[in-house]
C-alpha cells in the first residue's frame, strides 16, 4: 500500500480530515518547543548577541564620523590654501629645501621669499601633495585642522648640529690641509 498512515486511516473511514489536522498542529507545536532550548540560556545568548551587534555598530559609526570629520577638515584646508595662495616665482633663482615624510624636497623661490620664509611671514603646506606657499596666520589656522599639513622648521636638528659645530670650534684646521 502507498501513502502514509494518516491517508490510510482517512481512506478507511478511521479518522475524519478534522483529526487529521488537529494532530498536524499538535506535532507541529511539538516539534517547535522540542527545538527550542531553555528560555533563560536562549534570552541571555539573543542579549549578548544583541548588544555585541550594537557595539560593532557604534564602533563603526564612530569611525564613520571620524573619517567625515578628518575629509571636512582636508576640504577647509583646501579651501583656504586656494584662497591665500602665494603664487611661487617662475624665475627663481634659490633652492629651498625642505624635510617632508622623511625625505629632502627643494622649491625654486626669489630672495624676497626666502626673507619671509626666515621671518616667518609665510609658511609651507602640503596639500594634495603638493607645496604651497601661505601668510603664517593661515598656517596656524590649517595647523588646527591637521598639524601634519603644515612643513615645520627642524629647529631641533639645527640646534644639535650647532651644539656639536660649537664643541669643536676651538679647534682650527689647517689651511695646508689636502683631503
Amino acid at each position: 500500500m502507498a501513502g502514509s498512515l494518516k491517508d490510510q486511516l482517512f481512506k478507511a473511514g478511521i479518522a475524519s480530515k478534522k483529526q487529521i489536522k488537529q494532530v498536524e498542529l499538535e506535532k507541529r507545536k511539538q516539534s517547535k518547543q522540542g527545538s527550542k532550548p531553555d528560555n533563560g540560556q536562549h534570552t541571555a545568548s539573543v542579549e549578548a548577541a544583541r548588544q555585541e551587534k550594537l557595539q560593532k555598530d557604534r564602533a563603526l559609526n564612530e569611525a564613520r564620523k571620524q573619517a567625515q570629520v578628518q575629509r571636512a577638515g582636508q576640504a577647509e584646508i583646501r579651501q583656504l590654501v586656494g584662497q591665500h595662495r602665494i603664487r611661487l616665482p617662475k624665475d627663481g633663482d634659490i633652492r629651498y629645501y625642505f624635510i617632508s615624510q622623511d625625505k629632502v624636497k627643494q622649491l625654486w623661490i626669489n630672495a624676497d621669499l626666502q626673507r619671509q620664509l626666515a621671518s616667518r611671514r609665510i609658511a609651507l603646506v602640503c596639500v594634495d601633495d603638493r607645496f604651497e606657499l601661505v601668510p603664517y596666520e593661515i598656517a596656524e589656522r590649517i595647523i588646527q585642522r591637521d598639524p601634519n599639513a603644515v612643513i615645520k622648521e627642524d629647529t631641533e636638528r639645527r640646534d644639535k648640529i650647532a651644539a656639536e659645530e660649537a664643541e669643536y670650534e676651538q679647534f682650527q684646521i689647517p689651511d695646508d690641509l689636502d683631503w
